[in-house]
């Protein structure tokens, strides 16, 4: 906390322009701290407001209530949010104010988002940026009471309850589905998971006479078939050009299912060569996998792909073009099994050249697989990697040496068992070490001492242990960089238990309500007495601590 409290003390509240105040439980307790120290009324130029798993309801009033008229950028984020009638009565008055134009929020999706949260009369909001899909009917009053509205993303919009299906009488439908109003302000819209099918766009997107930029985001995993149906209309270029004929840019990424083994490729390739989309200059590339297609305009726009065996793939003929087209993928999954002796093959620049995140899936055999992954990517460049399953150890520690800028890892105890057994040791600081479990009915806790001696030097902790003389082992040995820790207690309890009847049930849940108080308990008393200056919390019986 010193560290903290030092921070704190170079702070100059009326230089502050924009403030993130973050409760997550990698920083416990933090905001608390910092709004003793600064009132929200002292930062006078503050602009742009963030707040991140502020959970308190009183705190949350506080802070809204607190907002001065300088605010103009608004964001929320708290996915799992309990906030009563007053935190929402008094968000909805200030998404109201004349001085704010920006505003994203990304909480509990049925609160914001339903058809019965009303809207103010009155909006001079710019951009909205709304995580969740957006009923129809707070779409239309969002639209009818929002001015300036420019720009306006979700997920997508939710026409299920005005929609008349094609096979129902078209009469119906066309009464049905009455005409959005007041569509000519805006000039952007993005629809970042997508599931309306093509009839649908028709029917949505042409109403908005002056857009210019239009997103569509459909990524799916290629292994899950999705629970919407698949619409190969969207394969179909053709199609496209009937709604987008006013828009001067648009980014676009679907996923269909195949369920056809005629389908055709090449026929819907055709329809995107088509003189409407050269004048346009919009590039589009087909992949064929084995039961998927993946089609998208390029750049691709999405952050995250996934590196697969791909069928056919359309490969675009300008070669700045083709060295551009994955500029924004940063976070790059791969199934190993798909890129045996790829270092052979490619030549050249890494095709995933700004990659930052590394997930690796998949059967790790050989040493030529490094290879083959740095004729994908920049090692250089990686700064986080996921592996969940088990790995080579020499080949993977030299891999991980390789990766000059790491910063965070995520391993399952596997991982880690097999790494210990070669006695591996990384000597660098880690700024983040994630150890997860992967099935809940296999607890498997960290051996500490060996692992404290493979990596002395971490700032960020998340490890499962067994008990509290695990916890201040760790805390004594790695308390030199350690900044803050989370403390996993997988439950022990026995898993093969005679059926009882329903009297010994109720005894057996409050044992085990009693059993939770206990620990509990425990756990408070032991993180009271670590240090002088830290911070914790405990949730769902884990322990999470801010140490510096």
């Amino acid at each position: 906390m010193n560290y903290f409290h030092r921070i704190c003390s170079i702070i100059r509240p009326e230089q502050i322009i924009s403030l993130t105040l973050s409760d997550r439980n990698d920083n416990i307790g933090l905001v608390e701290i910092f709004l003793k120290k600064f009132h929200l009324e002292s930062l006078k130029r503050l602009q742009s407001l963030t707040l991140v798993n502020i959970d308190d309801n009183e705190q949350m009033i506080k802070i809204l209530l607190s907002i001065t008229n300088q605010l103009q950028i608004l964001s929320i984020e708290n996915t799992n949010e309990y906030y009563n009638d007053t935190v929402m009565d008094i968000l909805m008055s200030i998404i109201g104010k004349e001085y704010l134009h920006t505003l994203s929020l990304n909480i509990e999706r049925n609160r914001i988002l339903n058809p019965l949260i009303i809207w103010p009369r009155e909006c001079f909001l710019y951009e909205i940026k709304l995580v969740g899909l957006c009923h129809i009917s707070l779409f239309r009053n969002i639209l009818r009471y929002s001015f300036n509205l420019k720009i306006f993303q979700a997920y997508d919009i939710d026409l299920d309850d005005e929609w008349i299906d094609e096979d129902e009488d078209e009469e119906i439908e066309q009464s049905q589905m009455l005409p959005l109003s007041h569509t000519s302000n805006l000039i952007s819209l993005s629809l970042v998971n997508a599931r309306n099918e093509m009839d649908r766009l028709e029917w949505l997107i042409p109403q908005f006479t002056e857009l210019k930029y239009f997103k569509y985001l459909n990524v799916y995993d290629f292994h899950i078939e999705t629970i919407y149906e698949n619409d190969y209309s969207l394969l179909d270029g053709e199609c496209w050009e009937k709604i987008l004929c006013n828009c001067n840019q648009f980014e676009f990424i679907s996923t269909i299912h195949l369920n056809c083994d005629t389908w055709n490729i090449h026929h819907y390739l055709a329809s995107f060569r088509t003189k409407f989309w050269q004048d346009k200059n919009w590039n589009i590339v087909l992949e064929q996998y084995n039961k998927t297609v993946l089609i998208y305009s390029l750049p691709y726009i999405h952050n995250t792909y996934y590196y697969d065996r791909t069928i056919f793939i359309s490969i675009p003929h300008n070669p700045l073009l083709l060295n551009q087209s994955m500029e924004n993928v940063t976070k790059l999954r791969i199934n190993l099994t798909a890129v045996n002796n790829l270092g052979k093959q490619i030549v050249g620049h890494p095709r995933f050249s700004h990659v930052s995140h590394l997930i690796l899936d998949g059967q790790w055999r050989t040493v030529e697989l490094a290879n083959s992954i740095a004729s994908l990517v920049c090692l250089a460049n990686i700064i986080a990697l996921i592996r969940l399953e088990r790995v080579p150890t020499f080949i993977f520690q030299s891999f991980i040496y390789d990766l000059t800028n790491l910063q965070s890892l995520t391993l399952t105890t596997f991982v880690l068992d097999s790494m210990n057994a070669a006695v591996f040791q990384y000597l660098q600081c880690l700024h983040s070490l994630n150890i997860v479990q992967l099935h809940d009915n296999y607890r498997h806790f960290v051996n500490v001492e060996p692992f404290c001696t493979m990596f002395p030097q971490i700032k960020h902790l998340d490890i499962p242990v067994d008990n509290l003389d695990s916890c201040q082992y760790v805390i004594d040995r790695l308390e030199e960089f350690l900044i803050s820790i989370i403390f996993r207690f997988p439950n022990n309890d026995d898993e093969d238990e005679d059926e009882d009847d329903d009297d010994d049930n109720d005894n057996d849940e409050d044992d085990e309500n009693d059993n939770h108080k206990t620990k509990s308990t425990e756990l408070i008393e032991w993180a009271q007495n670590i240090r002088q200056y830290h911070q914790y919390r405990i949730n769902d019986g884990d322990m999470y601590l801010w140490l510096q």
